[in-house]
């Protein structure tokens, strides 16, 4: 995506839906769990490549 990364993506998402549930996949998931780096408009970060039931799980917890 040229010019865009997740974080304007999750942003853009948020600023037209609030209430949608953003996961981040990402990279660099690890780092930014570990050193709470998590972007305000973001639900849940995931790494690359994500397991499928951290993806289950994600989902579940979002939109119970």
């Amino acid at each position: 995506m040229p010019n865009v990364d997740g974080r304007k993506v999750a942003s853009a998402v948020k600023a037209t839906a609030s209430t949608t549930p953003v996961i981040l996949l990402t990279g660099w998931g690890q780092r930014m769990i570990a050193e709470s780096d998590t972007p305000p408009c973001v639900d849940k970060v995931l790494s690359k490549p994500p397991r499928l039931q951290d993806l289950r799980a994600a989902l579940a917890e979002l939109v119970a």
